[in-house]
């Protein structure tokens, strides 16, 4: 069997192997749901509401992305490794802003804290093939968390299919959409449906999908069995 992580990745082998089956990558919602219960980190010094985004610096950003957020004015929170290869000078002069705030790599099991200090996750990758075939776990882990998502055009993005992750198709979009969200009250109804759909996306679900494909049940029949 062949199973790929993304739209594109399944047309790409269905080519070969017209029985691929799609099964993206998941998230960890169990440990990111308790985001609103967790300890407020203390290096965080942002007013609210913040738009944050969690994840690793790197060439697959698009940083005009990030740089129209913060040109409104409004907090912006960066949590992750930063690399030394990555438009040093762009990067340097975002993290300058004085409403933009980098905290640098965090251990996982500190992530629903810094979740917890966002109001809205971004996922800004660029257009590029590799960012195309790839499933970014980081909305799904803001959903988890019971966040909104801000995020690039990604196929991965248009098959979640969701009112949860806005798709925006330019910087000025990126923040447009971005300030909205932050505009409103954050609800209960509308964090327990996007925790409930990041509950759908999890790795948990993620195998009993496998196990289902490969005709072993899913984990509540083979607890019953057991």
């Amino acid at each position: 069997m062949v199973i790929a992580v993304s739209p594109v990745l399944r047309r790409k082998w269905g080519v070969q192997r017209p029985d691929a089956r799609l099964v993206p990558n998941g998230c960890m919602a169990d440990h990111l749901a308790s985001a609103d219960l967790a300890p407020a980190p203390g290096d965080v010094t942002l007013p609210g509401p913040i738009a944050g985004f969690v994840g690793h610096m790197s060439e697959r950003i698009d940083l005009s992305m990030l740089e129209a957020v913060a040109a409104t004015g409004v907090s912006l929170l960066l949590v992750g490794p930063r690399s030394p290869t990555f438009e040093m000078a762009k990067l340097d002069a975002l993290l300058a802003r004085p409403n933009v705030q980098w905290v640098g790599p965090k251990p996982f099991d500190e992530l629903p804290s810094y979740l917890g200090m966002v109001d809205v996750g971004l996922t800004p990758y660029r257009q590029s093939a590799f960012n195309h075939a790839s499933f970014p776990l980081k909305t799904l882990e803001y959903l988890a968390a019971g966040r909104p998502a801000v995020v690039t055009d990604l196929p991965a993005h248009r098959w979640l299919g969701t009112p949860h992750v806005t798709i925006a198709h330019s910087p000025e979009a990126f923040a447009e959409h971005t300030c909205a969200l932050l505009a409103r009250p954050r609800e209960p109804r509308l964090v327990a449906a996007r925790r409930e759909l990041g509950a759908r996306h999890s790795w948990a679900a993620r195998a009993d999908e496998v196990a289902r494909l490969l005709r072993l049940g899913d984990a509540g029949e083979r607890a019953r069995a057991a």
